[in-house]
């Protein structure tokens, strides 16, 4: 009996597993990555940046006086943005100045009247021995004809000094804007404190934009030659309206692989937010080789499924150029002939076993 309900159990076990599809091996149909030729284009999103931005960075520590701008607040170079309290620096200047007035009446020349000179030099050139310039040399000095000075000099340079460095550090004390443009950020905080070296608020302006794309080193021979032959359309678009602009490289920080690209669009009229992201579209009117491959391939952003020699699957991050008429442009990932399913499966995962159609 017990050996019955045994049998029994297994087969029903057995029935709920064809039935379930476990076990199963899933069926999929594959394409054979080819090398192709076609005109390349790029279609990505990227959020753009402002090209000149400017830091605020007071030279002087010290509370404000006065409110700095908030963020969004447009500004023109030399605009005063913010004061710090100076009251500190220009009691010490009034206290240089004071020493340096007195200084300068202690030093103030004081004439002496005729002095008699019964040296034996004076004896020598009233006799017409030596000449008043043998004379003068002999006696090493020089002075007014009838008279001495006594004093002389002028005040402690010391001083003047402190007090071109109080100057200068007053007027540092009135923080002005560097250029035109945008407050974008504002790092004073609730304490109103200035600090010395570190920035205070950054200043963007918003025209032109800056949008930062990476293609191929391969494609870099194929974007000059689309410059040189007038055949590269760069744009930049919300869906609305369409922005045109330039390409412009970068030097090379990534390696043997991937160049960097700055995407540059004027943007006199502030239609372009900074930050937003927006379509990017490069078309260079150049033949490139790549590897089409039907969009249904594509697994999330960037990813695609192929079957190795075991029939199990191996999961590849790619390069996609575009997506046009129901084909990806694949410029990195693939070899040619790998079998990429063309139907992945959700559940699919790298090492699954596959039936190929």
């Amino acid at each position: 009996m017990k050996k019955w309900m045994m049998a029994l159990a297994a087969t029903c076990a057995a029935a709920v597993m064809v039935l379930s599809g476990c076990g199963n091996t899933p069926s999929v149909h594959v394409t054979k990555a080819a090398i192709s030729t076609e005109p390349f284009t790029l279609e990505t999103k990227a959020a753009p940046e402002a090209l000149h931005t400017a830091p605020v960075i007071p030279s002087v520590s010290g509370g404000l006086i006065s409110n700095p701008p908030d963020i969004g607040a447009t500004v023109k170079a030399g605009d005063v943005l913010f004061k710090i309290d100076a009251s500190q620096y220009e009691a010490q200047a009034s206290a240089l100045q004071q020493k340096i007035a007195e200084s300068s009446a202690q030093a103030a020349p004081v004439y002496n009247g005729p002095s008699v000179d019964n040296s034996l030099e004076a004896s020598l050139l009233k006799q017409g021995i030596i000449t008043r310039a043998e004379y003068e040399k002999i006696k090493g000095r020089s002075m007014p004809s009838g008279g001495a000075v006594s004093g002389g000099g002028a005040p402690d340079p010391g001083l003047i000094a402190s007090l071109q460095t109080l100057q200068k550090t007053i007027a540092s004390c009135t923080v002005r804007a560097p250029i035109s443009g945008v407050v974008s950020q504002v790092y004073l905080g609730d304490t109103h404190m200035a600090m010395a070296g570190k920035p205070a608020l950054v200043i963007r302006q918003d025209s032109p934009v800056v949008a930062t794309i990476e293609l191929p080193v391969r494609l870099d021979s194929v974007m000059e030659k689309a410059k040189d032959e007038k055949t590269l359309t760069v744009s930049m678009s919300d869906g609305k309206g369409v922005w045109y602009g330039e390409l412009k490289q970068q030097p090379n920080q990534n390696g043997e692989k991937y160049t960097t690209y700055k995407i540059q669009v004027d943007n006199p009229q502030n239609e372009i937010t900074i930050g937003n992201e927006y379509d990017i579209r490069v078309e260079s009117g150049q033949n490139v080789s790549c590897i089409m491959i039907p969009d249904s391939a594509i697994i999330g952003d960037n990813t695609v499924a192929i079957v190795n020699d075991g029939n199990l699957v191996d999961i590849k991050d790619v390069s996609i150029a575009s997506r046009q008429g129901g084909y990806a442009m694949i410029m990195d990932g693939l070899s040619e002939g790998d079998r990429v399913i063309t139907d992945p499966p959700k559940d699919i995962e790298m090492g699954m076993q596959v039936d190929v159609k």
